[in-house]
């Protein structure tokens, strides 16, 4: 276990020079958390989840309304971030159709989460 988080750290410290490394750092990421069972996929599987158990929620822009607002009522405003156009979850994590991923608060989640502020202010500078 110590060794992951090891390689994890070692592969978060690396130097991201641009959105689209940043994008993949993050899909990256993503394919891990996917394996390790710390992402749920899919709105009506963190609805049937504790919501405390859940550290960060990514939506893709696509998604409803009324799918964002009852993630945000369920999980709390701060959990919930709302991706640019350009960063699909589907196709990034090769499971089409997918426009919510949950993540189980743990060190992984953390990054995640630290990479998508730095994503979502690169696409915030870009406007």
């Amino acid at each position: 276990m110590r060794a992951n988080i090891t390689i994890l750290r070692q592969h978060l410290t690396a130097t991201i020079r641009n959105k689209d490394e940043l994008r993949k750092k993050i899909t990256s990421l993503l394919h891990f958390s996917l394996r390790s069972g710390v992402a749920v996929v899919g709105q009506n599987r963190i609805m049937a989840g504790n919501a405390g158990s859940l550290g960060l929620v990514l939506v893709n822009s696509n998604a409803s309304e009324n799918t964002f607002r009852s993630l945000v009522k369920f999980t709390g405003e701060n959990r919930v971030s709302l991706l640019d156009g350009k960063f699909d979850l589907g196709s990034e994590t090769g499971k089409e159709g997918v426009k919510v991923i949950g993540l189980k608060r743990s060190e992984l989640q953390v990054q995640i989460g630290q990479l998508v502020k730095q994503y979502m202010k690169e696409s915030e500078n870009e406007r």
